[in-house]
């Protein structure tokens, strides 16, 4: 009789148990500030836009100085253009520069450091030679990219967004 009555309290006990468990309602999790940006893995290319090799890009934000996401300057226009040949051409801000990059796997691209003449430096807008400069680290760093929303999006090694291209009007 003592062990069917202890069993009995264990039956109802566990039974509380679950059914404690289970009516708790559902809690929405908080969505954490994030400053990394996850790699793309979809086509790195929209149907309907503009194309890696097709589209001359201006650039509007970039990793600038301590890694903040800054604007580019007022006054200074940087461009990348995306050869076939796998050649990249542009405006750094103040000069003109090539290279070469390679595209790899699932959005992977690489960027050969631009290398400029040392004697181009400009005055104007101020802060065209630094940003210049975090623009070419910027491409060196690169390691993934997309076209989301009519935009071309570089990513580094971790995700994190580095440069934010639009296509030149």
């Amino acid at each position: 009789m003592k062990v069917l009555h202890f069993a009995c309290i264990g039956l109802l006990v566990m039974a509380a148990f679950i059914a404690g468990c289970a009516s708790q309602p559902a809690q929405t999790p908080a969505m954490p500030v994030s400053t990394t940006t996850p790699t793309p893995s979809a086509a790195p290319v929209t149907a309907a836009g503009p194309t890696l090799t097709s589209t001359t890009w201006t650039l509007g934000w970039l990793s600038g100085e301590n890694k903040i996401w800054s604007k580019v300057a007022e006054g200074s226009t940087i461009t990348a253009t995306f050869l076939n040949e796998g050649k990249v051409t542009g405006s750094g801000g103040c000069n003109g520069y090539s290279s070469d990059y390679q595209l790899g796997k699932e959005s992977r691209i690489w960027f050969r450091r631009p290398v400029v003449p040392q004697n181009n430096l400009c005055q104007t807008p101020v802060g065209v030679m630094s940003q210049e400069s975090y623009y070419f680290t910027d491409l060196q760093d690169a390691e993934t990219y997309s076209i989301t929303n009519n935009q071309l999006i570089m990513f580094d090694r971790d995700g994190r967004k580095i440069l934010q291209f639009d296509p030149s009007p």
